[in-house]
């Protein structure tokens, strides 16, 4: 969708909301990680080769090494957590979930489906749709993903998404997300993400605010 209509870059400031992160963490000790928490910044960026940066940096007087060590512990998971949901929201939104060319595949017809699979690199892809091309699942061999997905003018919205993956050093990953959008120079981008699920049987909660953005376009749109 966005790449057809001329994005080739975007950055934007990511803001988490700390509550759901420190759920877990003891009552005596979450006052001290929020106010440690508050002192990072993110910033993401992303191109529509599927390149993905996500990066931080703290503000405030500079920190002592077992702070900094702290901070950054933090911000990974912050930054895997936008990493993750990039590489689900852009084959739907901005890069391509289904190569423009394909010499080789499968179609499969099965009565109120269709199941399309190819091979992308040494990656075996299958794609479920349904008779009017709605995508309804994607699936490799490390799990699947179910688009929820809404018809716009300008083509497919993703509003979320739920997965199942299965990941050699965290294991078991099952998820779901809530996806909002926001109006940018008339492309609808994320301004919202909530994100419920387990990794490796512990409980996984992510709320992140997408603000302040600056896309690059083709000079032809």
């Amino acid at each position: 969708m966005l790449r057809h209509m001329g994005l080739t870059q975007m950055t934007a400031q990511v803001i988490p909301n700390w509550d759901p992160f420190f759920v877990s963490i003891e009552p005596d000790r979450r006052a001290t990680g929020l106010k440690l928490a508050n002192r990072l910044r993110f910033t993401m960026t992303a191109d529509s080769n599927g390149a993905i940066n996500v990066t931080h940096r703290v503000v405030g007087p500079r920190p002592n090494k077992a702070t900094m060590a702290a901070l950054n512990s933090i911000a990974q998971g912050i930054e895997l957590s936008v990493t993750g949901f990039l590489m689900s929201w852009m084959p739907f939104m901005m890069t391509h979930l289904i190569p423009d060319q394909l010499d080789q595949f499968v179609l499969q017809d099965l009565g109120n489906d269709y199941v399309l699979t190819f091979k992308e690199g040494p990656a075996e892809v299958s794609v479920t749709m349904t008779k009017d091309l709605v995508i309804t699942e994607l699936k490799t061999a490390l799990g699947s993903v179910k688009p929820q997905l809404m018809r716009t003018k300008n083509g497919f919205l993703l509003t979320g998404y739920e997965g199942d993956n299965e990941s050699q050093v965290s294991g078991r990953i099952v998820f779901k997300a809530t996806v909002a959008s926001q109006p940018v120079l008339g492309m609808q981008l994320p301004s919202r993400l909530v994100l419920n699920g387990t990794i490796g049987g512990t409980p996984l909660q992510v709320d992140l605010g997408f603000t302040n953005y600056q896309l690059k376009k083709t000079a032809s749109k």
